[in-house]
C-alpha cells in the first residue's frame, strides 16, 4: 500500500467516526425521550393500580367486618348450636389425629 491509500482509508475512517458520533447523539436524544415517555406511562399505571388495590382492600375489609358482625349476632341468638358444632368438630378432629398409625 502506498501512502495515498493509507491517507484515503484514514479519511474514510474519520468520516465514519464523525457520522457515528452524530448518530450516537441523535440516538441518545431519542432514547431519552422514549424513556421519559415510558417512565410517565408506567408511573401513571402504578398510581392507578395503587388506587384500585386500596379500594379493593377497603371493600374486602368492610365485607369481613360485615360477616363477623353477622356471625356474632347469630351466635348470640343460638349459642348452643355453635357449641355443639364446635364439640362435634373437635371430636372428629381428635379422632382423625388420635388414630394409631400402626396397621
Amino acid at each position: 500500500m502506498d501512502q495515498f491509500e493509507d491517507k484515503r482509508i484514514n479519511e474514510a475512517l474519520e468520516l465514519l467516526n464523525a457520522a457515528a458520533r452524530d448518530k450516537k447523539t441523535e440516538l441518545q436524544a431519542v432514547m431519552e425521550k422514549k424513556y421519559t415517555d415510558l417512565s410517565s406511562v408506567v408511573s401513571a399505571f402504578a398510581n392507578q393500580m395503587k388506587i384500585r388495590a386500596t379500594e379493593k382492600f377497603e371493600a374486602g375489609k368492610q365485607k369481613v367486618v360485615d360477616i363477623a358482625t353477622g356471625v356474632d349476632k347469630s351466635v348470640h341468638k343460638n349459642p348452643w348450636a355453635y357449641v355443639g358444632g364446635a364439640a362435634a368438630a373437635g371430636l372428629v378432629l381428635g379422632f382423625l389425629l388420635g388414630r394409631s398409625r400402626r396397621d
